[in-house]
């Protein structure tokens, strides 16, 4: 039940930590750069690691166009990008590409090295017990792909019209966006 959840978030400020975290190990870099991306533009892990180059397009204030078929729901998005830092990863230093498991991992990685460490209630796999257990972790252990979709929405809530968040994020209901 939605009362029992416990999903996690990366708010601008614990962003800013991301971005200003010097990282020498390509792969985390690279599962940075994602999750960067992530954070700006609101997808599906699926939708997300699969972004090329090719989809994006220039916009006039200076800013980048993501065009995506979603596919989920098969809807097409445009999704406007402002952020400075994020656009120079999208046009000057594209991501390679990563699997979604890793990322997963990586991503809790960056986390902890930007020391996104807070302890907070969440649910984490126990593999003694082979369950989830709720319990308080440190924020970095419990953040996951579906998080930074979360992130963008909450973010963003209240400074985007909700009808215009929906449609990038392809909610259909304002009962599921919110």
């Amino acid at each position: 039940p939605s009362n029992d959840r416990h999903i996690q978030t990366l708010n601008f400020e614990e962003i800013e930590r991301i971005k200003t975290l010097v990282i020498h190990d390509n792969i985390l870099q690279t599962a940075r750069k994602w999750l960067l991306i992530g954070v700006s533009i609101g997808q599906r892990v699926s939708d997300l690691i699969e972004l090329k180059p090719s989809q994006m397009r220039a916009a006039n204030n200076g800013g980048l166009y993501i065009d995506i078929i979603q596919k989920k729901t098969s809807q097409f998005v445009t999704i406007g990008v402002i952020d400075p830092f994020v656009i120079n990863i999208l046009q000057k230093d594209f991501p390679t590409p990563m699997s979604e498991p890793h990322f997963n991992k990586h991503i809790k990685e960056v986390c902890k090295l930007a020391n996104i460490t807070e302890t907070v209630k969440g649910s984490k796999y126990n593999k003694d017990s082979k369950r989830k257990e709720l319990n308080f972790y440190p924020k970095n252990e419990l953040i996951c792909s579906h998080d930074l979709r979360r992130s963008f929405a909450t973010n963003y809530f209240g400074k985007i019209p909700t009808p215009i968040l929906m449609e990038i994020t392809g909610h259909k209901k304002e009962s599921t966006f919110q």
